[in-house]
Order: C-alpha cells, then sequence, then structure tokens
C-alpha cells in the first residue's frame, strides 16, 4: 500500500468536503437554477466539479489504504471503481451543462447516482469488514448520499452538506492512517 497515495486521498476527501460546504453556500445565496445563465450559477458547477474529482481521489485513496487486505478483496474494488465510475459520469454531466443545456442528460445523471449509490454501500460495507477505518467513515459511506436525497426535501443544500461530513470523516481518517502506514514503513526492521 503506497501512504503517498492514502495521504494525497486524504487531503482530496478534505478538499472535497470544503468545496461541498462552499456549494452549500454558494447555492443558499444565489439558487441554481436548471438552465446555467448566471455566474453564480456556472461558479457553483464549477466548485462541484471540482469536490467531484476531490471525491474520485478519495476513493483511491480509501483503495490504495486496503488493497492487499484480504476481508477487502475484489467486492471492495469493485464498489471502489462503481463508486469512481459514478462519481466521473456526475462530474462530466455537470460539466456538459455548463455549457450546453443540462435536461437531456438528466437520465445519464439518474443512472450515475445510481453507481454512486450502489458502489457507495458496497464500499462501506466492505469498509466496516476490513476495519482498517473508523467505523463510522462505513456508516456514512453507506447512509450519507440516500439520506441527502430526502434532507434536501428539508433544506435545499441539506445532500452537500452531508457529503461534505462524510468526505471530511474519510479524509481525515485517511490522513491520520496514511501518516501511520508511512511511520511504519520508515522504521527498521528489528531482527532476532
Amino acid at each position: 500500500m503506497s501512504s503517498s497515495v492514502v495521504k494525497w486521498g486524504g487531503g482530496a476527501g478534505i478538499l472535497a468536503a470544503a468545496l461541498l460546504v462552499l456549494s452549500a453556500i454558494i447555492n443558499q445565496i444565489a439558487p441554481v437554477e436548471g438552465i446555467v445563465d448566471t455566474p453564480s450559477e456556472y461558479f457553483y458547477r464549477a466548485v462541484a466539479v471540482l469536490a467531484y474529482v476531490a471525491t474520485i481521489v478519495a476513493v483511491l485513496g480509501i483503495h490504495a489504504l486496503h488493497a492487499g487486505n484480504s476481508r477487502y478483496g475484489w467486492l471492495g474494488t469493485a464498489g471502489s471503481v462503481i463508486t469512481i465510475a459514478g462519481y466521473a459520469i456526475v462530474a462530466l454531466t455537470t460539466l456538459i451543462s455548463m455549457v450546453q443545456d443540462f435536461e437531456y442528460l438528466l437520465t445519464v445523471r439518474i443512472g450515475a447516482a445510481g453507481l454512486v449509490l450502489i458502489g457507495s454501500v458496497l464500499l462501506g460495507v466492505i469498509i466496516l469488514r476490513a476495519r482498517l477505518l473508523p467505523w463510522w467513515c462505513g456508516v456514512l459511506l453507506i447512509v450519507a448520499f440516500p439520506l441527502g436525497h430526502f434532507a434536501n426535501e428539508v433544506f435545499s443544500s441539506a445532500e452537500n452538506l452531508l457529503m461534505a461530513l462524510l468526505w471530511g470523516s474519510v479524509g481525515v481518517a485517511l490522513v491520520g492512517r496514511g501518516e501511520r502506514v508511512a511511520e511504519t514503513a520508515s522504521q527498521p526492521a528489528q531482527t532476532s
């Protein structure tokens, strides 16, 4: 396992959390409509794309931490790949929506959200099983995305804030874990 990839993933998770909080603030100040035609909507979408890219790097950090762990296995790899594919498609459709009408891509975005849901749940269960990250990271991966959808009915930026909680927690856990991995790797081997 590469401690630098784990640390980069942790930093990306923290960055994703900050960007998601920023996007929630932007959405509250100037609510985003369907068509992008104001500077605040362009800024909101650009921040969202950067948050999705940072999230992908955070998932890569999770995968790097767990690579080689027998409890992670092919199910963990599948969860990582599905989650990354979902976030990549969401990022791409968000980027496209900045230059062209988004309505025809709504079905694609819904499919990508399904990938994020399936991948996140699978990855969360595997994190709980592997026990390399704190248990709440696995639980947040399982519940944050679906809960965010329903929480948006109460507060329009609730999903962004729940996802910020998720990726910030994962990011902090990965940074701490990456530092411990680096310390272990730099210690000389003891001979008996």
